[in-house]
């Protein structure tokens, strides 16, 4: 039978979840988690809980079975135990199911001959009648735009970043730490073991799917090489994609084994191949999130001089440093810029660096805003990045109130001018501390306004941003 329309899983419009248990949200992640998800984050169909024993859970009717749901069910979330869902997924071609999330692990990726022959013969029941699977083991779909979640923590408004992973629990962190720091999604898929719907069949529909404007993707393994491979090469010319390959060396291959069963390649062919494509590589979790915010959130870059205030002495060298390892440039600026910037700090009686970077230490916030301005008028510089250390202040009232002065005057100033602005916070060594860092990353986000937890991390995510848009544009002359 022809495979149906991938794209119409994330419109569905009725939900069931099968394997709900009646006491609500435990401890261990199931059933009750994904119905509490599909509430918190306003699923707009209707949402169908399925348990033998009946009931209610979370206000809704329970229902004995698939089945017993009198009305229709588009879409159908698997938490019962991995025997029991070949005749799950039966019933899901009786009821005229489209879709099958399969939460349930014990398949392939257990090792065990039982349960690769489980999970080939849900697929060859869902290919038989024309289903979609997701999964198995997986958390599958989460589409604000639906409504669709596996988070009840998850954002309800939508965005131009789209992920796919093999990895559920990468799925929570990166929709989570994502969300904290201003990204919004289109669309998160948590595909699992792939036994029918793959990450090429997803990077195919993201590369055509209007809402998304770019791709992250965690993957172990791929089905299929030679498919993987046109696809990504395609939708990489479309749209950026940012990749973390899990399973690198021995270990690591093990591991994925383990996880998802997926078949692994050597490094240094994922790396070339990768880099032959004109896919951003990620190395980290938190680099795929760091390159998130910054191809989501950063106007395109004229260049790569790069402007530095903020920080004492020592942070002022380290951080050119890191912007010089990364590629970018910290040029020297000239004795006029250096000279209004001393009449200025004059005024604070502070001052250590003038040159770039600009050490604004001490009082020397006081004269922030008139500093910010004259260096993104500057025509020697193409970005401003901002760090501050919130740490070494010791009165919380104090700090807290410079935290929110400092937001005020940058979300003002980036409102006014056309050069990016992004922001380093650093030297986290109190609960206040990470307080501010935390209330400055919420607000930066807001407004879109990139936010990173080291310089370190902010140069190579922005060095990199350059690079695409530069081969990019080197192309298409």
């Amino acid at each position: 039978m022809i495979k149906s329309d991938l794209g119409g899983i994330f419109d569905p419009k009725s939900v069931a979840v099968v394997g709900v248990s009646g006491k609500g949200p435990g401890p261990q992640f199931g059933g009750a988690h994904f119905l509490d998800a599909l509430l918190s984050c306003g699923f707009k169909g209707n949402i169908y809980p399925v348990n033998p024993k009946g009931g209610k859970v979370l206000g809704l009717k329970v229902y004995p079975s698939l089945m017993d749901i009198s009305e229709p069910v588009d879409y159908v979330v698997c938490c019962i135990a991995a025997p029991q869902v070949p005749q799950l997924v039966k019933d899901c071609a009786a009821k005229g199911v489209k879709a099958v999330q399969i939460y349930t692990g014990g398949f392939s990726e257990n090792g065990t001959e039982e349960g690769k022959r489980l999970e080939r013969e849900i697929a060859a029941l869902a290919s038989q009648n024309g289903i979609r699977v997701i999964g198995p083991n997986c958390v599958g779909i989460y589409c604000p735009r639906t409504g669709l979640a596996f988070l009840p923590d998850s954002p309800n408004d939508t965005g131009p970043v789209a992920i796919i992973s093999q990895s559920g629990g990468n799925s929570f962190h990166l929709v989570r730490e994502g969300a904290k720091r201003g990204i919004r999604f289109s669309k998160v898929i948590s595909y699992g073991n792939a036994c029918d719907v793959n990450e090429s069949d997803l990077l195919e529909l993201l590369a055509n799917d209007e809402d998304t404007k770019v791709i992250g993707a965690y993957v172990e393994g791929v089905k299929d090489g030679r498919r993987f491979v046109r696809v990504l090469g395609e939708v990489a010319k479309a749209k950026p994609v940012i990749v973390l390959k899990g399973g690198i060396g021995e270990a690591g291959a093990r591991a994925v084994a383990s996880h998802t069963g997926a078949l692994v390649g050597a490094e240094e062919v994922w790396d070339g191949l990768l880099r032959q494509l004109g896919v951003i590589r990620a190395y980290s979790i938190e680099e795929l999130v760091d390159l998130a915010v910054t191809f989501s959130c950063l106007p395109t870059v004229s260049g790569k001089r790069v402007g530095i205030v903020g920080g004492g002495g020592g942070s002022s060298v380290l951080s050119t440093d890191d912007c010089t390892s990364a590629g970018l440039t910290v040029p020297r600026f000239p004795v006029a810029i250096q000279d209004k910037l001393k009449g200025y700090m004059e005024k604070g009686n502070t001052g250590v660096i003038l040159s770039n970077p600009v050490d604004l230490s001490d009082q020397g916030w006081g004269v922030f805003d008139d500093c910010i301005r004259t260096i993104l008028d500057y025509d020697g510089i193409d970005l401003v990045i901002l760090q501050c250390a919130a740490g070494p202040i010791p009165s919380s009232e104090v700090l807290k109130s410079l935290g929110a002065l400092f937001v005020d005057s940058i979300i003002k100033i980036r409102q006014e001018s056309t050069k990016p602005v992004v922001i380093v916070v650093h030297s986290l060594i109190s609960d206040v501390s990470w307080w501010v860092a935390a209330e400055t990353e919420r607000r930066c986000g807001e407004v879109g306004i990139p936010f990173y937890h080291s310089l370190s991390n902010a140069a190579k995510a922005i060095a990199r941003f350059f690079d695409y848009h530069e081969r990019r544009s080197q192309r298409n002359l």
